[in-house]
C-alpha cells in the first residue's frame, strides 16, 4: 500500500488502519507492510508511531522515483516510464525490482496489493505466492470522461486483475463487473466500523456535519452543495471537517473545523450527516462511518454506490438541490421521521458492516 496510514483521515487510510489492526492482533501471521516513502511522505515521527501502533508488523519503505540518485532516477525510472505497457499501472521499474527483493527474501506465502494501479508490482516476485489485489476503486470509472480511451483503460485494468489469484472489492457494482470479466475469485469485503450508535439526545451540538478530504470528487460535491443547496438552508449551520475546508470560502452559516484530532466527538454529537457526491466510484467510507453512529445521511445517487441496499439503509438520496435541502430540514424537524431513517440505518449497518462480518471473512482467507 503506497499510502501512509499514520497521516490523514481519508477513507483509504481509515480502511488501511483497520486492516493493519486485524493483522497486528493476529499473532499467528507474520506480516510485513511495504509502503512508499516518497508517496506517503513518511516522517521520522510517523515511522516511530507506526512501530508503537502496530508492534507486530514489520515496516519496509521503498521509493517509486529514487530522486536521490540522479542516474537511477533517469535510467531506472524516467526512461522505463516512457515504455510502460499498461495505461492503468503506475508502478516503476525500480519499485518492482526492490519490491521483489523483499518478497523473494522473505519467501512470502501471501501478497496483498492495494489498487489495480500498482498491480504490476508483483511481476518480478518468485515462488508463486498467493496474490490478492485489494482494488479499493474501479480505476477505469475514474477516467470515464476520457470517452475515447475508456476501452483501453478497461482492458488494461482487467489485464492487471487477472494477474492475481483473488480480487477484493468493497462495492457490489464492482463485484459484478469483476466477476463478469475475470475468471478469478472475487470477494466482497464489508467495510466495517465499530458499532458507535448514538445514545438518545434531547439536543445536538451539531445539526449537520460533513467530513471529507480534498479530493476532486469531494471538491465538486461540496461546491455544488454550497452553490445550490446552502442558500435554501439559511437558518441551519453546516459543520465541515477535514482537508476539504482548504478548498471552500467563507459562508455565514458554515463552520469550518479543518483537521481535527478526533472525529468521535463530532459524530456522537451530530444529528444529520451529508455527503454531496456527484462523481466518483466505489463505496463512500464517510457514509458508512456516519451510519456506524446511527446518523442519517442525505446524499446524491453517487453517495450510495457500492452499498448492498440502495433503499431503507439510513440514506436519503436525491440529485435535486431543493429536495436535498428539504430532506435535511425534514430530518431536523420531524422526530418520528428522523427516528425511522435512523433505525433503518442501524439495521442496515448491523446486517452488512458489523466488524464481526469482516473478521469472519478475513479468518476464512487467512486460516
Amino acid at each position: 500500500m503506497p499510502d501512509n496510514p499514520i497521516a490523514g483521515k481519508a477513507g483509504n487510510t481509515t480502511r488501511l488502519r483497520s486492516m493493519l489492526s486485524y493483522f497486528n492482533d493476529n499473532n499467528s501471521i507474520d506480516v510485513t507492510f511495504v509502503s512508499l516513502k516518497d508517496w506517503g511522505i513518511w516522517k521520522d515521527e510517523e515511522i516511530n508511531s507506526f512501530a508503537n501502533q502496530f508492534p507486530n508488523i514489520k515496516l519496509q519503505l521503498l521509493e517509486k522515483k529514487f530522486k536521490k540518485n540522479f542516474f537511477k532516477y533517469i535510467f531506472l525510472y524516467k526512461i522505463p516510464y516512457f515504455f510502460k505497457n499498461n495505461s492503468i499501472d503506475i508502478s516503476s521499474y525500480i519499485l518492482r525490482k526492490n519490491f521483489a527483493k523483499i518478497a523473494n527474501a522473505e519467501k512470502l506465502d501471501v501478497i496483498i496489493v492495494s489498487y489495480a494501479s500498482w498491480g504490476q508490482i508483483i511481476d518480478d516476485v518468485k515462488g508463486n505466492p498467493y496474490s490478492i489485489i485489494d482494488t479499493h476503486d474501479f480505476i477505469t470509472a475514474q477516467k470515464s470522461r476520457r470517452k475515447n480511451e475508456v476501452g483501453r483503460y478497461f482492458q488494461d485494468e482487467i489485464q492487471i486483475l487477472k494477474k492475481f489469484d483473488e480480487i477484493w472489492t468493497y462495492s457490489v457494482e464492482e463485484e459484478y463487473i469483476f466477476e463478469q470479466f475475470t475468471d478469478k475469485k472475487v470477494t466482497l469485503i464489508p467495510v466495517s466500523f465499530p458499532l458507535n450508535f448514538n445514545e438518545e439526545h434531547s439536543s445536538f451540538k451539531y445539526d449537520v456535519i460533513y467530513v471529507a478530504s480534498n479530493n476532486p470528487h469531494n471538491i465538486a460535491g461540496i461546491n455544488w452543495f454550497l452553490k445550490e443547496v446552502l442558500p435554501l438552508l439559511k437558518d441551519i449551520k453546516i459543520h465541515i471537517i477535514g482537508k476539504i475546508c482548504t478548498q471552500i470560502g467563507d459562508y455565514e452559516n458554515v463552520v469550518k473545523h479543518g483537521m481535527v484530532d478526533d472525529l468521535n466527538d463530532y459524530y456522537k454529537n451530530a444529528k444529520v450527516a451529508i455527503c454531496p457526491m456527484l462523481s466518483g466510484t466505489g463505496i463512500k467510507i464517510k457514509v458508512i462511518e456516519a451510519l456506524s453512529y446511527g446518523i442519517p445521511v442525505v446524499t446524491n445517487r453517487r453517495g450510495v454506490d457500492g452499498l448492498v441496499n440502495k433503499k431503507e439503509n439510513g440514506c436519503l438520496v436525491t440529485d435535486d438541490p431543493k429536495i436535498f435541502a428539504e430532506e435535511i430540514k425534514h430530518l431536523l424537524e420531524d422526530e418520528i421521521f428522523y427516528n425511522r431513517i435512523k433505525n433503518e440505518g442501524i439495521s442496515y449497518f448491523k446486517n452488512n458492516h458489523d466488524p464481526k462480518l469482516e473478521v469472519e471473512i478475513m479468518n476464512t482467507i487467512f486460516k
